[in-house]
């Protein structure tokens, strides 16, 4: 793609960036195919260039192309009256080149009006992509929050940031409830799943938010690991087989399976 430089001014430095080169001249040529809204925007998808912008430069050529095709019109009409007057004789001659022009007038009138219609498709055009534009970005800022207000519910669930135990929602730690106990560790093992299974997929991998979020969800996961081992070890020598197997499901909730094995046979030692 080219790119034209725009007027320099000293006393502005912002002057020197690039601007987009200017439409194509057959951009609307009759000899193309029928004119595609969607085909000429997805043509434009490299182009640097807001779509008020391009908007407002649609409106200009427009307008360019209707000085331009009146100024033709009344040039060929200023020719013929011309021809007419200093002709004599030949006014059958005349009353024809009258009639191909009005039919020429016609002509140029049905590809203004073409334009105007272009014009209008492609306005339209814009308007839904902006709305969608819009709808994507508000959708992606709800899923950043809700990302944020599950991280810091983890945390303070397990005690990071300099938590104690009684944060959290109500009813999460009942009356005599340990730290180990499996209705604890099963509520925070689905609330992880529902941030890394469901939360993290709507997020492009690349946004810098999860990039600054990276050591946090790290640290919350392997603080979690550290409960279920603990509640592993806890169950074994009580001798609860049941408990035990529900502690090793949700090793595997979180695809640990290997660091339940691990747990294991450290127990048993």
């Amino acid at each position: 793609m080219s790119f034209q430089l725009g007027p320099v001014n000293d006393s502005d430095s912002d002057s020197e960036l690039p601007f987009p080169a200017p439409l194509a001249q057959d951009a609307f040529s009759s000899s193309h195919t029928a004119f595609s809204p969607h085909a000429f925007l997805a043509s434009l998808r490299n182009r640097h260039q807001t779509l008020e912008d391009l908007r407002v430069e649609l409106r200009t050529r427009s307008k360019d192309l209707e000085s331009e095709l009146v100024e033709l019109v009344n040039r060929d009409y200023a020719d013929f009256v011309g021809l007419g007057s200093s002709v004599k004789g030949g006014e059958g001659r005349v009353e024809d080149l009258k009639v191909g022009l009005l039919g020429f007038r016609r002509e140029v009138e049905a590809i203004v009006a073409g334009i105007e219609r272009t014009k209008s498709e492609v306005e339209k055009e814009l308007a839904v992509k902006e709305g969608i534009r819009r709808e994507k970005v508000g959708v992606l800022a709800r899923n950043l929050l809700a990302l944020a207000q599950r991280l810091d519910e983890l945390s303070s669930l397990l005690l990071l940031d300099g938590a104690d135990s009684g944060t959290g929602p109500p009813g999460f730690l009942e009356d005599g409830e340990g730290l180990t106990s499996t209705r604890r560790l099963r509520k925070l093992v689905s609330c992880w799943v529902y941030l890394d299974e469901i939360l993290l997929r709507k997020i492009p991998k690349n946004h810098p938010f999860l990039k600054t979020q990276e050591e946090r969800m790290r640290k919350v996961k392997d603080t979690l690991l550290i409960d279920l081992r603990s509640a592993l070890k806890e169950v074994r020598l009580q001798g609860d087989e049941g408990k035990c197997l529900e502690v090793m499901g949700l090793f595997a909730d979180l695809g640990a399976e290997s660091d339940a094995v691990k747990a294991l046979k450290e127990t048993r030692r």
